[in-house]
């Protein structure tokens, strides 16, 4: 049984050109609460993640014009703490490892498994609310340390 995720939900962006996979997957996390948004190429993934935050994106690795490798590099560059999931038909074991070393999170074969890709956003949302304690617990420190700076 899935369990939904807590009040503060990720914000996902799935990219794929493949509708019915964006859909799935918009459908199946919306239900568990999760924020999702979908991207339909890397070019408006990239756009899309100028305008919103999100905490994931689920990217497919084999698009036209540009490949989700390509895009996690992109991302990387613009969020070096962002978590990327990499989702493709076309597994070999050379992709895998780019994807890993560049940074992907996980590597979801299709047919996708949602129950898989669940337990890699419980994951994701652990991460994310030990980041933010910890970003806020040291924002805290510096400001103190920034005021009784200033007396």
């Amino acid at each position: 049984m899935l369990k939904s995720p807590s009040p503060s939900a990720l914000s996902v962006l799935v990219v794929d050109d493949d509708e019915n996979i964006r859909m799935v997957l918009q459908r199946a996390l919306s239900k568990l609460g999760y924020h999702v948004s979908t991207a339909r190429s890397a070019e408006e993934a990239l756009s899309t993640l100028e305008r919103s935050f999100f905490q994931v994106v689920i990217s497919d690795i084999m698009m036209e014009e540009m490949t989700g490798i390509e895009l996690l590099q992109q991302i990387k560059e613009m969020n070096s703490l962002m978590q990327i999931y990499i989702m493709t038909a076309h597994s070999n074991l050379p992709n895998v490892i780019q994807c890993m070393k560049g940074g992907a999170y996980d590597y979801f074969e299709k047919p996708l498994k949602v129950e898989e890709v669940v337990t890699s956003l419980r994951e994701a949302q652990r991460r994310a609310e030990r980041w933010s304690e910890l970003f806020k617990r040291h924002s805290a420190a510096a400001s103190q340390e920034f005021s009784s700076e200033d007396s």
